[in-house]
């Protein structure tokens, strides 16, 4: 199989060869970063209910859709992508695709401990350590190959991400904001040099070739490359931006694994609730307007179907 390392390349780049690999029936490991920031949104996901527009076009943030499941995310230099494309007949994946992820992720996470991170495989497609979450990962069927992809997490950018997504009001920002602060970890939590680009490739190229066999040194030839700008008009178009996406009746941010940031009505008036495995961990109730707020502390520790709301989101 051929090892793609291609470095630091533009944001389009840096989703849309994968794409083109799968398209194109041909197996790979590509290991690289984005050299600016962007947005990009699961296949799944919904524009105009996740992102906050007016803040990408004020900070001139870029937006695509990839064609793997997941949430919105927020990618910037700080992160270094492994993306695993194979033929959908491969031996070595099984029929259901979430099976592949131990075997796919065993690489990050051993490169994450050799990093000085106590990764941990989280199911379905979670990596954590102590408890937060270090990596999340999906996958997608593309043409006649499957794609499985994630990222090394050196530092993340709470504040643009807690912006960036679509909010109804102050709280629900601020509780994202904190939310994702207290349940993610980087590798710059657990060390005080971070390690280069290099290092870390060579690092994934030495896991994924236990994992896969032997891998050979490959390039970026014309075919890929045509077919990586077909698919940069198609992933960034409006028309495949704007399609329409899975919505919910309230607003809800999944945060990681089991964590999930809802708001909605109670029978008198809105609230913002943070909800693991179902159970609150905290709740606060306001006004329409979002601005009065107070902490309701008695709602802690109960599910949330129990609670005198409206809808459950």
């Amino acid at each position: 199989m051929e090892l793609y390392n291609i470095g630091y390349v533009s944001w389009w780049e840096s989703q849309s060869y994968y794409h083109a690999l799968a398209h194109l029936g041909r197996e790979g490991v590509i290991i690289c970063a984005p050299d600016s920031a962007y947005v990009c949104l699961g296949l799944h996901d919904d524009l105009k209910q996740e992102v906050d527009m007016e803040f990408c076009q004020a900070r001139q943030i870029p937006i695509l859709r990839r064609e793997t499941g997941g949430g919105v995310v927020y990618l910037d230099s700080k992160q270094i992508f492994y993306q695993l494309v194979l033929k959908e007949d491969n031996a070595k994946l099984p029929f259901r695709r979430e099976r592949f992820y131990p075997i796919f992720l065993q690489a990050p996470i051993e490169v994450y401990r050799n990093l000085g991170v106590p990764a941990e495989y989280k199911p379905p497609a979670d990596l954590v350590a102590k408890g937060a979450k270090c990596s999340g990962n999906a996958a997608g069927d593309i043409g006649s190959g499957v794609a499985f992809v994630g990222n090394i997490l050196l530092d993340f950018d709470y504040f643009t991400m807690s912006n960036l997504l679509k909010s109804p009001n102050s709280r629900y920002r601020e509780s994202l904001g904190k939310s994702m602060r207290n349940n993610m970890t980087t590798v710059s939590d657990w060390s005080n040099k971070l390690p280069s680009y290099d290092h870390i490739a060579g690092l994934l190229a030495d896991e994924y070739s236990k994992i896969l066999g032997p891998l050979t040194l490959g390039e970026i030839d014309e075919e890929l490359r045509e077919t990586a700008l077909m698919f940069r008009d198609k992933l960034t178009s409006p028309r495949w931006l704007e399609k329409r996406g899975r919505k919910t009746f309230n607003r809800l941010v999944k945060i990681a694994e089991g964590l999930y940031l809802h708001a909605g009505r109670t029978k008198n008036t809105h609230f913002v609730a943070l909800v693991r495995d179902g159970i609150v961990e905290e709740f606060y109730l306001i006004d329409s307007e979002g601005q009065a707020e107070r902490k309701k502390e008695k709602y802690q520790g109960l599910p949330l179907t129990e609670l005198p709301l409206e809808a459950n989101g």
